[in-house]
């Protein structure tokens, strides 16, 4: 024994250098090298495995190893050892295995193989090697240490910018006096203070959604409360409310969860974008009202002349029309004429956008409609005319969709034009549909004679025909789902078994409103059912 502590005394200056070589490490996998040739130095060992195991629950990771396959020593060995301290192990390359349970509960593993002089281990070198292994777990404490204190230091700097971008974002919300460009900076900036990859602002009135912005891109929002990794925050203003969500946090390790600083900061952006909409609002509020009361004036003048109360009666046919508009002043239209020859002229229309744009086109197109039937006319040279005319009386973004059908009652032929429009059903007796498309491009997009065509058709007895709009087949539900993708119009067609034309619009406004729910609808719905008795 007092030759050991002899031994021991002499190693003391080895064992402080040592200590200094494996504080010098930066990453775990330069400590377990290290390690390593320390203990070749002062024991003398050939080989050896160095294994790192974060808790229970992970696997080996290993971080150094001369010698066999690391995972197959690791599962052979280290696994099957039990308990932890310095052991003797039954294998032909390695003949002591060590673990070391470590302040964070984090585990070593260590495998060494024969020595230099293919001796065995002495008690003398299992004295010195249980020195060496509190070295390395005083390493490894001092790895962990410093590796806090530079975390601490980025995240001060980093709290020190977010403060600075705070104060200088808020400075430049307050010089915009446009609300869209207001909320679409701030949620952008909001993004790149808490390092969230993406972000939405929703905007509602109640239950209606409003807008939805987002950054840096769209994505789907559905169950968005539901989502991992997230933060929120909203605040009331005019009878709207305004909710920020921020989604996944990134870092150096990756994804990680928000922590209380960033639902600290989320809230002071809220709170700045408050008072900032706050100062805008009185002039943003008498606009609003100077532009509604103009919007309310044209509409009462235009909208109560162009769709029909009751459509004309046709002898032989039973038809029933609908139109509900997303505002007062819609862009949908559809008609039922009758021509001096007898004929009826169907037209279902749809203006691109809303309001009083959308509403004078719409009178644009039911004026030139009426003055155009007085005379004779082929269908195809019609819907010409109106593209010219619609050309003439639109900006370039406007444009309408349109489908005209020219109805013979007495022999049920039907000569129709698809301008742009969806297709218009025809359910035949066998409960096959045919689609009406032929025509051309929709009204007002090209200033040039586009040459349209026509196709006939015919309406036999107990054959029906429907027309509508896109507010039909694209009316979406509170999932974003379109009611034509789960619902086709031309199953509902086939299927529905209404006694009249009425009854088929309504059992329709029906399946249309199961489908939507509570969502708001945005986009004006319209259509026409016809059927031959």
């Amino acid at each position: 024994m007092q030759n050991i502590i002899e031994r021991l005394g002499y190693q003391s200056d080895a064992f402080q250098e040592s200590f200094d070589i494996l504080t010098r490490a930066k990453t775990l996998e330069e400590l377990a090298k290290k390690f390593f040739h320390v203990l070749r130095g002062n024991l003398l060992v050939v080989n050896a495995a160095v294994f790192y195991k974060k808790n229970e629950s992970t696997d080996w990771t290993s971080l150094f190893s001369k010698g066999k396959e690391p995972k197959i020593i690791c599962d052979d060995l280290l696994n099957n050892t039990v308990g932890f301290g310095i052991n003797e192990i039954d294998d032909a390359e390695f003949k002591i295995c060590v673990k070391q349970v470590l302040i964070d509960k984090s585990t070593f593993g260590i495998l060494l193989g024969s020595k230099l002089d293919k001796s065995g281990y002495t008690e003398f070198d299992r004295i010195a090697l249980q020195f060496f292994i509190q070295q390395l777990d005083s390493a490894y404490q001092f790895f962990i240490s410093r590796k806090k204190e530079k975390q601490l230091l980025f995240s001060l700097n980093h709290r020190v910018l977010q403060l600075n971008s705070l104060i200088d974002t808020g400075i430049e919300l307050a010089r915009l006096q446009d609300n869209s460009q207001l909320l679409s900076l701030a949620l952008e900036r909001v993004l790149a203070l808490t390092n969230a990859s993406k972000g939405m602002l929703r905007i509602k009135r109640g239950r209606e959604v409003l807008e939805k912005i987002y950054y840096p891109f769209k994505f789907k929002s559905k169950k968005i409360e539901h989502e991992k990794y997230h933060i929120s925050t909203f605040f009331k203003f005019s009878g709207k409310s305004y909710t920020f969500y921020l989604f996944e946090k990134e870092s150096r390790e990756g994804l990680i969860p928000f922590d209380g600083t960033d639902q600290l900061l989320l809230d002071a952006f809220a709170r700045q974008v408050h008072v900032s909409l706050e100062n805008h609002f009185l002039h943003l509020q008498s606009l609003e009202k100077e532009r509604v009361e103009k919007e309310i004036s044209l509409a009462g003048d235009i909208q109560k002349k162009l769709i029909p109360e009751a459509l004309p009666e046709i002898a032989g046919y039973d038809h029933f029309g609908i139109n509900i508009p997303t505002k007062f002043i819609g862009g949908d239209y559809y008609d039922c004429i009758p021509l001096k020859d007898g004929r009826y002229m169907f037209i279902m229309a749809d203006v691109s956008g809303k309001g009083v744009a959308a509403g004078l086109l719409v009178s644009t197109l039911h004026a030139s409609v009426h003055a155009y039937m007085d005379s004779p006319f082929e269908l195809p040279t019609l819907v010409q005319k109106l593209n010219e005319v619609i050309w003439n009386s639109s900006t370039l973004e406007k444009y309408i969709t349109a489908f005209f059908a020219v109805l013979n009652p007495e022999t049920g032929e039907i000569e129709s034009v698809n301008a742009g429009h969806n297709p218009s059903y025809v359910l035949r007796k066998n409960d096959k549909v045919d689609e009406l498309r032929t025509g051309g491009i929709p009204l007002g997009m090209m200033g040039f004679a586009f040459p349209y065509e026509s196709m006939t058709s015919q309406l036999n007895p107990g054959e029906k025909l429907l027309l509508y709009t896109d507010g039909v087949t694209e009316a979406m539900n509170e999932s974003e789902e379109e009611y034509d993708d789960f619902r086709p119009l031309k199953d509902f067609l086939i299927n529905n078994r209404s006694e009249n034309a009425k009854n088929f619009i309504s059992d329709l406004m029906v399946d249309l409103h199961e489908f939507t729910g509570a969502t708001p609808q945005s986009d004006d719905i319209t259509a026409l059912f016809l059927r031959r008795l």
